[in-house]
């Protein structure tokens, strides 16, 4: 460890995230650090995501061999965490713009023996994704995961992923996407938002028709296939195609939500309607958010598929079990979601249990499931008069 030290300069630990060992600079004792301030940035509660990344990689592109491109790398743990966990890479490019991430990255890459595989490189995120293409080969799947937002990245990493591949990005940025900042967001992914019961979804909508409308700006066609919110940050992974015609089809789901805070309606419209700017369940006077995604954000076999691999090895992964079950049950379809809290409180009344909602609604036709994003929630097409009057009958039950 004496040796290590002496030759980056700063204090380090030893750590071991899923079958990696690797270096980190050593974590302060206090809580509520800036992983920011850290000389190489490295944040642990971030294993939950890069269990994602690396289950996905696992399912997606089973049977393959594939060159990954991590353009904010940090440390390395995830591109080397994902040359030992899956069976599918060819080559990871593992770059860093900072000088002391990329001496750390060698001394962990080698330290996990995978220089086979992880290349490691010194350069601006933005220009080593614009290389790809002329004359140099693109990524099959690009992870961009920054502090802060993804937003000055998303261009190029499209131009650096290839035809039928995949890019993800992770945006912590939640007080911009959740309506805390609007001006923020208008900025950085050129939205206009506002605060709802359901901000951290509304938070993902944004991300991922960011996504799309970028890839679209490039003739790309990037279609949202997974997408999660977990503690600090929302992710989405989207599936990389090319042509016009395909690039117009997923701009169809981009669109307009309106929420009305007096009586809880959820309105959508698609990008070639006007938003909805007055309620249709009350004539409330209401805002829009948008532009933003409006389709389904994520797909059910592919769910499934990395509940399964996470089964088979609960050792390595049981920090996303819970997710993952939440993500099979949840129907991503259906806009917005209801907190029990939230209803009870504009209703004057004491909640009733989220599962006892989506069993009653179910049972009237509607369809209604869980929500990943918050355990007190509940997802329906119902609309809110149903939800109002059965949230009173179950109290009258209870």
């Amino acid at each position: 460890m004496k040796d290590v030290v002496e030759k980056l300069g700063y204090e380090v630990e030893l750590r071991v995230e899923g079958k990696a060992k690797f270096y980190v600079p050593k974590l302060p004792s206090e809580k509520g650090y800036a992983p920011t301030s850290l000389p190489v940035f490295f944040n642990p509660v971030s294993k939950p995501n890069r269990d994602m990344a690396i289950l996905f990689a696992k399912t997606f592109f089973r049977d393959k061999r594939i060159k990954i491109c991590e353009p904010l790398a940090g440390t390395g743990v995830r591109s080397i965490r994902l040359v030992l966990e899956t069976d599918v890479v060819d080559e990871v490019v593992a770059n860093d713009i900072s000088k002391r991430a990329y001496e750390l990255m060698k001394l962990n890459i080698e330290l996990n023996n995978v220089g086979e595989y992880v290349k490691p490189m010194n350069l601006d995120a933005n220009e080593l994704l614009s290389m790809c293409g002329r004359g140099r080969p693109r990524y099959s799947y690009v992870d961009i995961d920054p502090a802060g937002s993804p937003a000055k990245f998303m261009e190029n990493g499209f131009r650096g992923c290839d035809r039928g591949g995949a890019l993800s990005a992770t945006a912590t940025d939640m007080s911009a996407l959740t309506g805390a900042k609007p001006t923020s967001c208008l900025r950085k992914y050129d939205v206009i938002v506002s605060r709802t019961p359901f901000s951290k979804e509304v938070a993902l909508r944004i991300l991922a028709g960011f996504m799309v409308r970028t890839a679209a700006r490039l003739g790309l066609a990037a279609k949202p296939i997974l997408s999660f919110q977990k503690d600090h940050y929302v992710k989405v992974f989207t599936v990389v195609d090319r042509g016009i015609t395909k690039a117009k089809e997923m701009l169809k789901m981009i669109g307009w939500i309106s929420y009305c805070h007096k009586c809880m309606r959820i309105h959508a419209a698609r990008r070639d309607e006007k938003p909805v700017m007055k309620c249709i369940e009350c004539g409330g006077e209401l805002s829009y958010i948008g532009p933003l995604w409006i389709g389904g954000l994520s797909d059910k076999d592919l769910i499934e598929k990395m509940y399964r691999e996470a089964l088979e090895d609960q050792e390595l992964y049981r920090d996303v079990l819970k997710l993952l079950q939440s993500l099979r049950a949840e129907n991503s379809e259906i806009i917005g979601y209801y907190p029990v809290n939230y209803v009870a409180e504009i209703l004057k009344q004491s909640p009733v249990k989220p599962r006892r909602m989506i069993e009653e609604l179910k049972a009237m036709g509607y369809r209604a499931t869980v929500t990943h994003i918050d355990p007190s929630g509940f997802k329906t097409d119902a609309p809110p008069s149903i939800i109002v009057k059965l949230f009173k009958e179950l109290k009258l039950k209870s």
